[in-house]
This record gives C-alpha cells, sequence and structure tokens, in this order.
C-alpha cells in the first residue's frame, strides 16, 4: 500500500482502504444476503427430504 511504517506505533486510523466508505455496508448487505439464502435453501431441502421419507 505504499506506507512506511518502521514499527506499529507510527500507524494510526484504519488499515485497510476501505475504512469509512460505503463498501463496508455493502458488503455487509451482501454478506447477509447470502447467509439467509443459505439458510432458506437448506430448510427447503431439509423440509422435502422429510416429506419423501413419510411418503
Amino acid at each position: 500500500m505504499g506506507s512506511d511504517f518502521s514499527d506499529w506505533e507510527q500507524a494510526t486510523g484504519p488499515m485497510y482502504m476501505g475504512a469509512n466508505s460505503s463498501w463496508e455496508v455493502i458488503w455487509f448487505v451482501v454478506a447477509a444476503i447470502l447467509c439467509i439464502i443459505a439458510l432458506y435453501s437448506g430448510s427447503k431441502h431439509e423440509l422435502d427430504a422429510y416429506k419423501k421419507l413419510k411418503k
């Protein structure tokens, strides 16, 4: 990143480029949506499997 730190005491503030920008919120929403999709599809698969087992 072009930082010329010789030790950690000189490093202040954010340590990555996207800090305090709108990208933090965007990536959080994307991650949350992916988790919800995984939970929904897993639940649907399990319910379908239980229905087939009862037949």
